[in-house]
């Protein structure tokens, strides 16, 4: 059996979410505070022994206020009109139901998890579940139930009732006032008592969770063999920790062989014997009685001399000598002939080590009847990049090599780019308090479907393409994006040096305080990014170079030009309902004659246009002010407040490079002229292969904000709102 799907709604920031699992190992990833320890809590509450604990603080904070509010309301108007305690909560009981059933401005949704069991009809054995089967269709295998948190109204009652003086008080103490502290601490009284009469229950139900027949949650919980390591581990690190919790798990797993139970098993009896053999058993309880005799024979005095002798007996039992062996057994390594201790190799080489034994002991209490699952927060605590790369590879074979299923949390680059698109689920805070869960597995999937086309304008050819695109884009690193707030979508070395420098500025300090991804692309791939960008809902920003045609010398020249940036020529074309072309590329004018203009793409950007996806994205290239068309070409004309293809002499050149600074090369004098004229575009021409030493110049002479292009500084301005 396998879990097939886990669906959670209404708990904490986890609105509406859906966990499909792999086979083998899933793997969630995302920033901290996204959701991965909330979604694990939960599950390890429903799936282990023990009752769930459900709080006020779970319900989701949305609906907990409109309740408290609404809630509230009606207690004060009960509260004002009579001081008899049973007629006040019965008044508030009418006021908030009908029929027997709440109104539905006092119903809170209640917490459900819907979980999806899968079964081979072929290998496994049923038995356990068989009583649970309610799809009779022979093409379905699989078992449906819901555990959830249902209000008993009756409770309610009994509840409010009870604390009546509690809340009778603190409404008067509120009434004399109308003071609002006041009315918030009543408020969190009375979502607290709301939450303390929500019931656990649990059923087992068919594919659409509506016909639900109620089982025990123990009977529930008994179906799954769940071990779940939490992120916080305790592991020896320095000679003076004594938790020795390697040497605890070795032995732990050590006491499960066959071999350790027959060398341990006359233990007991040996020891027992060479205490007796020794004689301290007798002297130990020969001091005992004379030490506690002169006490007891004055007790005895007070109860007619009603106690006996009393003595120290020895009674060693199997249990005893495994706490033993778990004191004085210590796990070493043996490097060329020296032992070391169990502190010796590091925290990132003892959690490794700790997570392999845990992985091991499970593995021999894996029962093939039951549900076998087992999780694992963060298991690359303490470990470099390296070593968290190796892990998840292990991990990844093991977990399959065995028939394991599990889930890894993990907000770890090196965990996201081994565990490929296939094993990874991504979750993220897309609202306040409110967290998405993302299949990446059905990500990758989608390029092969059909519709794709039809929903994209993306060709069945070019989504093949997409589909190896985004396998070399995690194999590479950039899986960093799914862990970002935001993104900025780049060209190259130049514009990843500015912009890391201008959101240090004071005018960009909310970017700053967030996480952004910055992910350098080329002008012809940017736009590849879009269908991941929309699937995770990240606000991203593309900043991209116009490039038209060098040849365009004059305003009038430029404005027919065309731009054989394919990311900007393609978001054009999806903002005006066109097809796409993925890799289309251009080496002369005549293969852009179906493309807008630079007239049209200003005009475009103008409109707003440039915004697209729902306000996700927002391409922005060189403004029509100084008709630039790179980046340095556009700081350049904002410094001297000139055209790209205005001319100054190679004199005056000499004296700007000299009085700003800042570094780019002059082309020589044209021959037979003692000064030539150079235009902008000129200028970087000659600097072509000196472009990163041009901006480190600019960043150290603290010219970046007074170069900074307007279409940086609108995207940027863009960047942070939201």
């Amino acid at each position: 059996m396998k879990l097939k799907r886990i669906q959670v709604s209404n708990y904490k920031q986890l609105d509406s979410v859906t966990l499909l699992f792999e086979k083998d190992v899933t793997v969630l990833a995302g920033p901290n505070n996204s959701g991965k320890t909330t979604f694990i809590s939960l599950v390890k509450g429903v799936l282990n022994d023990g009752k769930l604990k459900y709080t006020y603080t779970d319900i989701p904070v949305e609906q907990a206020t409109e309740w408290q509010k609404n809630m509230f309301l009606v207690c004060d108007k009960c509260f004002s009109a009579s001081d008899e305690d049973n007629q006040v909560v019965e008044n508030i009981m009418a006021e908030i139901t009908y029929n027997g059933e709440l109104k539905l401005e006092y119903f809170i949704n209640p917490c459900e998890i819907k979980i999806e069991v899968d079964y081979d009809p072929q290998y496994d054995d049923i038995r356990n579940f068989a009583e649970y089967i309610m799809d009779l269709d022979e093409t379905q295998h699989s078992f449906y139930f819901v555990y959830t948190f249902m209000l008993n109204l009756s409770s309610l009652r009994k509840t409010l009732l009870l604390n009546y003086e509690k809340f009778s008080a603190r409404f008067v103490s509120y009434l004399e006032k109308k003071d609002e502290q006041k009315a918030d601490i009543i408020k969190s009284l009375l979502i607290e008592a709301y939450s303390n009469c929500l019931v656990e229950s649990c059923f087992f139900t068919d594919s659409n969770y509506e016909n639900r027949c109620k089982m025990e949650t123990a009977e529930f919980k008994r179906l799954f063999n769940f071990k779940c390591i939490n992120a916080a581990r305790q592991l020896d690190d320095t000679d003076t920790d004594s938790s020795k919790t390697l040497s605890k798990s070795i032995v732990s797993l050590a006491s499960k062989d066959k071999n350790w139970k027959a060398a341990t098993k006359s233990l007991p009896e040996n020891l027992l014997r060479n205490i007796q053999d020794s004689g301290v058993k007798e002297k130990v309880r020969q001091a005992s009685v004379e030490t506690l005799g002169s006490a007891l024979k004055s007790l005895a005095q007070t109860n007619g001399g009603h106690i006996g002798d009393i003595m120290l007996e020895m009674d060693v039992t199997e249990d005893d000598v495994s706490d033993l062996i778990k004191k004085i057994t210590c796990a070493k390594y043996q490097l060329d002939g020296h032992m070391l201790n169990e502190s010796s190799q590091g925290l990132g080489y003892s959690n490794m080590i700790y997570l392999h034994m845990q992985l091991e002991e499970f593995k021999k209490d894996m029962n093939p009847l039951l549900v076998n699952v087992f999780f694992i927060e963060e298991p690359e605590s303490h470990m470099h990049p390296q070593m968290q790369s190796v892990f998840i590879k292990y991990l990844l074979t093991v977990y399959n090599k065995i028939g394991l299923q599990g889930l890894v949390t993990t907000h770890s680059n090196e965990m996201v780019r081994v565990a490929g698109l296939e094993h990874l689920r991504v979750i993220r805070e897309t609202q306040i308090f409110k967290s998405e869960i993302f299949d990446l597995s059905a990500f990758r999937s989608s390029f092969i479907d059909k519709s794709l086309k039809e929903e994209t304008g993306i060709s069945m050819t070019d989504s093949s393409i997409l589909e190896n695109f985004f396998d070399w884009f995690f194999e590479i690193g950039f899986s960093e994006i799914i862990f970002a707030d935001k993104a900025v979508l780049y060209e190259g070395d130049s514009e990843r040096l500015y912009l890391k420098k201008l959101i240090t500025l004071p005018t960009y300090q909310k970017l700053n305080g967030q996480y952004i991804a910055f992910i350098q692309v080329g002008g012809a791939y940017a736009y590849n990014y879009r269908c991941l960008i929309e699937f995770l809902k990240i606000k991203t920003l593309i900043i991209t170079d116009l490039d038209y045609k060098k040849s365009a010398l004059t305003s009038s020249d430029i404005l027919i030009s065309k731009s054989t940036n394919s990311t900007i020529n393609n978001f054009y074309r999806i903002s005006n309902g066109e097809a796409i072309n993925l890799y289309e590329s251009f080496d002369d004018e005549e293969e852009c004659q179906e493309l807008p203009s630079i007239k049209e793409l200003y005009e475009w950007k103008d409109k707003g246009q440039n915004i697209l996806c729902n306000n996700l994205i927002c391409v922005t290239f060189q403004e029509k002010g100084y008709y630039a068309r790179t980046l340095e070409e556009a700081m350049l004309s904002k410094l001297l407040s000139v055209n790209a293809f205005d001319k100054k002499l190679r004199s005056e050149w000499k004296r700007i490079r000299k009085e700003s600074r800042l570094r780019f090369t002059i082309p020589n004098n044209r021959k037979g002229e003692k000064d030539s004229e150079f235009s902008l575009r000129d200028i970087l021409d000659s600097m072509s292969n000196t472009k990163t030493d041009f901006m480190y110049s600019v960043i150290l002479n603290s010219l970046g904000e007074t170069m900074l292009p307007q279409y940086i500084e609108e995207g940027l301005k863009w960047l942070m709102q939201g």
